[in-house]
């Protein structure tokens, strides 16, 4: 089973006239390690450090565009077990979770539609946030066509667009700030990790998640009790919202970023 993808490279702040293959390589490079990365994650409920440990499925290169610069690649699912999951939870499910999870950490206002894809991130995916601090590194280097020559990119299925990388992403990406005051918040849990205190607050069901971790890494058992009692309420479609007491975390534009949170009450 193979699924194709490609990544556009065009004009953004500056008028696309080639790839430096120093900006260009980085870019494919990181493009690879994010994909692989997220996609075993997917399969496997596992977060790899290295690229090269991924297992039951390859990313290739396809034939080159020339143009502005398209580079085509696809994802081939090559193990029986590999195989099984990917029927079980759909083609479309797959590449919904490869690319929230790319664009997570870029700012994106995101949300699952399909209710495998959802029932997949809630129940399968515990390791989700550990996830996407991973790709964090792969994603800067990603942007260094952005950065280093002004361009912009989209990563497509086909011909569907995924996600883009342009200046404001790369913002969002590296930029941080820490509010000085604590607030308190009324959220439900769309992702949870008992093990971490790490997850995912929503305002409701159809709504984006902002993830959240405890401050210091210290959370308690009640408010461990209590937020995986949300989550499991919301994956048997009841939202359950909790009172959050955190420190907020925002882009230079504004947007949340992330919640520290202190104590759930």
């Amino acid at each position: 089973m193979k699924i194709p993808f490609s990544l556009k490279v065009d004009s953004g702040a500056s008028r696309f006239t080639k790839l430096g293959m120093y900006y260009g390589a980085n870019a494919l490079e990181a493009l690879s390690e994010v994909v692989s990365i997220t996609t075993h994650a997917i399969l496997h409920n596992e977060v790899k450090t290295q690229t090269t440990a991924v297992k039951g499925f390859s990313v290739d290169f396809k034939n080159s565009h020339t143009g502005s610069f398209i580079q085509k690649f696809e994802v081939e699912f090559n193990t029986s077990e590999s195989l099984s999951t990917i029927n079980y939870i759909g083609i479309d499910a797959y590449v919904e979770l490869l690319a929230i999870h790319l664009a997570l950490p870029l700012g994106y206002k995101s949300s699952l539609q399909s209710a495998s894809a959802k029932r997949w991130f809630r129940s399968y995916m515990e390791n989700g946030e550990e996830l996407v601090e991973r790709l964090e590194g792969p994603l800067k280097r990603l942007h260094m066509p952005v950065y280093g020559q002004g361009y912009q990119m989209v990563l497509s299925k086909a011909r569907t667009p995924l996600v883009g990388f342009n200046e404001r992403t790369h913002d969002f990406l590296t930029t941080s700030i820490t509010s000085p005051t604590r607030e308190t918040i009324t959220m439900g849990v769309s992702r949870f990790n008992a093990r971490t205190g790490t997850g995912r607050f929503i305002i409701d069901d159809e709504a984006e998640s902002i993830s959240f971790s405890p401050y210091k890494g210290v959370i308690s058992q009640r408010a461990k009790q209590v937020l995986a009692a949300s989550l499991k309420d919301l994956a048997n479609d009841v939202f359950t919202p909790v009172s959050a007491e955190v420190t907020r975390v925002s882009s230079r534009d504004g947007r949340v970023k992330h919640y520290r949170l202190h104590s759930v009450k």
